[in-house]
């Protein structure tokens, strides 16, 4: 730690407006609930101000091995979200990257200071097919992250919300647990996949129920990405090695045991990276999983057809949470309402980056958003 910095008064630079939090979270409950708003959510950051940017921020490494540090650079990123006064709730975790659930197993990661930790070590399909639910214990970098997570809570005396640490679906997890050879298996062994995918699936319950535990959330309720708050949906699955599927694959390896998990805990929203069609129109159908996240791709931003998309979301049912970059030539006014009009019909949950825009602050922005029609 910084010797000049004394992590006991974290508080003091967390100057939140509590009030305004608490009603982004009614706001957010309405809104994942489609009823409708005075106006509609918004997601939108702001930069530091002059006394929080006195807390330290540290590289990847050594906040992966220190409580303290990864509070620091946590609390940051909490104040950005606060400190743009949208419908945004912060909150913090234990981020341990995305292979963390598999230290349950004994497996983990290498950790690098300017990357996420990343998982190059393996389990033989000899060894995953003997594998069983009782084999999946609290153990390595996950206990040493409930660790972080109680510490959290107690350094800030519950004032930010703690959300789990990274949380991918059963098909992730299947391909950080056996690796690239689980793309062959798909083929060559199918029941081995099956029963690989279902040994991830008690994974994803079994941490689930633990981290929700260590960190008093309910488990019909989440915290989640330093932006979202529900009670009607509890727990994220990421679909980002699935979005490497066609849709026979999709459908048949991973969806079912997504669908499974989500019922566990009532529902579920769902992110991956990148974009596939076969996957969104698949999870689309999905009665629990209520809200759908998806990446853009650098310089490829706009291959999706974004109204085409909406329209998709809206024949579902369903809300897109989602950055969306402005077209090119597009003026800050006019991007700020192409995005609202689907908003206000309860289909779109945007997040906005000032850098995407002129507007001066997020205040501005978000002014302007609540006065349109």
């Amino acid at each position: 730690m910084n010797d000049l910095f004394d992590i006991s008064k974290i508080l003091d630079y967390l100057d939140f407006d509590y009030k305004h939090i608490e009603e982004s979270r009614i706001r957010q409950s309405l809104a994942w609930k489609k009823q409708k708003l005075e106006y509609p959510i918004i997601f939108c950051g702001d930069k530091l101000n002059y006394k929080q940017e006195n807390i330290p921020d540290y590289n990847l490494k050594e906040t992966f091995y220190d409580k303290s540090k990864m509070l620091c650079s946590q609390a940051r990123l909490a104040c950005q979200a606060a400190n743009g006064h949208s419908d945004s709730v912060p909150s913090i975790r234990a981020n341990l990257g995305t292979g963390i659930l598999l230290s349950c197993f004994g497996l983990e990661q290498e950790v690098y200071p300017d990357k996420m930790p990343w998982l190059k070590e393996h389990l033989s399909k000899e060894k995953i097919s003997k594998l069983s639910p009782g084999d999946i214990k609290i153990q390595g970098s996950f206990e040493r992250g409930l660790e972080m997570m109680h510490y959290f809570k107690e350094t800030t005396n519950d004032c930010i919300p703690v959300f789990v640490m990274d949380t991918q679906g059963p098909f992730d997890l299947a391909h950080l647990l056996l690796g690239d050879q689980l793309f062959l298996e798909l083929y060559d062994d199918p029941p081995f996949v099956h029963h690989l995918m279902e040994i991830c699936f008690q994974l994803g319950i079994k941490t689930h129920h633990w981290m929700k535990e260590a960190i008093g959330e309910p488990l019909t309720s989440l915290h989640h990405s330093n932006a979202i708050f529900s009670d009607s949906f509890s727990i994220r699955i990421c679909e980002d090695t699935t979005a490497l599927l066609g849709d026979e694959q999709i459908r048949e390896f991973a969806i079912p045991y997504s669908v499974k998990l989500a019922k566990e805990f009532g529902a579920a929203w769902i992110h991956y990276c990148g974009y596939n069609e076969a996957l969104t129109d698949a999870l689309l159908e999905v009665p629990e999983f209520k809200v759908i996240n998806f990446g853009h791709i650098p310089g490829h931003e706009y291959e999706i057809d974004f109204c085409k998309n909406m329209e998709k979301f809206q024949k579902a049912g369903k809300i897109n949470w989602n950055w969306w970059p402005k077209f090119k030539d597009e003026k800050s006014i006019d991007y700020l309402k192409r995005l609202h009009y689907w908003a206000n019909k309860g289909i779109l949950a945007p997040y906005i980056s000032l850098n995407d825009t002129d507007f001066k602050s997020a205040s501005e922005l978000i002014d302007i958003w609540k006065n349109m029609k």
